[in-house]
């Protein structure tokens, strides 16, 4: 497993999305304070080169005085649903060459200019209390089938939103405090929220509706459920079909002197209770990501670390310490590809902080060996313990 730098901004990175198996986005900035930083969203190109995956930046988009903060990938559509500050803004996104450049060179020239376009926005994040200028979105998610969008908020409002027309269906009060993540359940039905104060609740879509309460203690008796929260959600399909919650608990307290551990969680969709969990250990979990064919579950630390895990069993993959010099703000895993698989990958994840990086983190494809090798080397196995049995004097 490796990982290494694909970008340097000269803003800090609060979100990044991939677009297709060549395109990906970061965003962020330093918002409306006037300290010089900027506040951008820029596409890079990504480059399957024979020695090393390399990004070229094709485009950037002034986000003038807001930063972008969150972002969401329409599942159809060339659109990116954006958080700017209390706002929802929409984005086309179309990976296309400026029509002043040589079409003939497209593919090859390193001089081509893409194109990234405004289509509107809207204000999806809403403070009853309109003397509270500090509420701003945090979390964004489209659904599966894209017709709808479901914003988070830091005063712990939850809006359900009709796309393409962004009108509002549904808008409510779901949590005391911050919306610290959502996500949409594949079938479009039900998500799920989870916030700061310590609870997570599953909601009706179309309804707008609570409908349950997730509910967990950790592993040891003298913890009760108020000792963790859940830090972050995703809904993982695996290759049969069958579709999971996955989350990060950390707890809801942090004791520098007794540090609790920091757990990934699946749970049951049909009963909404864990089914399975592991210890990532004492370092805080700040972000998390499921793989496109619901093979890995990936995590980042406060320190900036990063660890994968297989999503059926949660056994550990792989881990690299300090990939970045401070908490990590976003993950998100590249769509398997014949260009990633001719690199010897076997997944790309890229990972970005607040340290102004974009990294990607690879792993080489693991060598697998087919059922006939295995027999083969357990019958060569069971020759060479009669030899030795033989030699010394046993009888077999």
């Amino acid at each position: 497993m490796s990982a290494v730098t694909l970008v340097k901004t000269n803003f800090p990175l609060y979100t990044v999305n991939v677009l297709d198996t060549n395109h990906f986005i970061v965003a962020g900035g330093g918002g409306s304070a006037k300290t010089g930083v900027p506040n951008a969203l820029q596409v890079f190109k990504l480059d399957y080169g024979s020695k090393a995956i390399t990004a070229k930046k094709v485009h950037e988009h002034d986000s003038e005085r807001k930063a972008i903060m969150n972002s969401a990938v329409h599942p159809k559509e060339k659109c990116l649903a954006v958080g700017k500050d209390e706002e929802c803004h929409l984005l086309t996104v179309d990976i296309k060459l400026k029509t002043s450049v040589d079409k003939t060179k497209q593919d090859k020239s390193d001089d081509a200019e893409y194109e990234v376009s405004l289509l509107r926005s809207e204000t999806s994040v809403k403070s009853l209390d309109k003397d509270n200028e500090g509420d701003f979105q945090k979390v964004v998610r489209f659904s599966n089938n894209g017709e709808h969008i479901v914003t988070g908020g830091s005063n712990g409002y939850v809006c359900i939103f009709k796309y393409p027309e962004l009108s509002c269906v549904h808008e409510f009060k779901a949590h005391e405090t911050d919306v610290d993540d959502l996500d949409i359940h594949p079938n479009g039905k039900r998500f799920v929220t989870v916030s700061r104060d310590t609870k997570a609740f599953v909601w009706k879509l179309e309804e707008g509706k609570r409908e349950f309460e997730l509910f967990y203690s950790g592993p040891n008796e003298d913890e009760n459920e108020d000792s963790f929260r859940i830090r972050a959600c995703r809904f993982l399909t695996n290759e049969k079909g069958e579709t999971f919650l996955y989350t990060i608990q950390v707890p809801a307290k942090f004791d520098r002197q007794k540090p609790l551990p920091s757990f990934i969680v699946r749970w049951d969709c049909s009963k909404w209770i864990p089914q399975l969990s592991r210890d990532a250990g004492r370092e805080p979990l700040t972000q998390m990501a499921v793989s496109d064919q619901g093979r890995y579950v990936a995590v980042g630390t406060a320190s900036g670390s990063i660890a994968v895990y297989i999503a059926w069993n949660l056994t550990p993959l792989v881990s690299i310490q300090r990939v970045h010099n401070i908490f990590v703000t976003g993950l998100s895993f590249l769509p398997p590809s014949p260009a990633l698989e001719n690199a010897g990958k076997e997944f790309g994840l890229l990972t970005i902080s607040a340290d102004n990086s974009c990294k990607l983190v690879t792993l080489d494809n693991r060598k697998e060996f087919g059922i006939v090798w295995i027999i083969i080397g357990s019958v060569f196995l069971l020759y060479l313990t009669f030899l030795a049995l033989s030699y010394f004097g046993f009888d077999v």
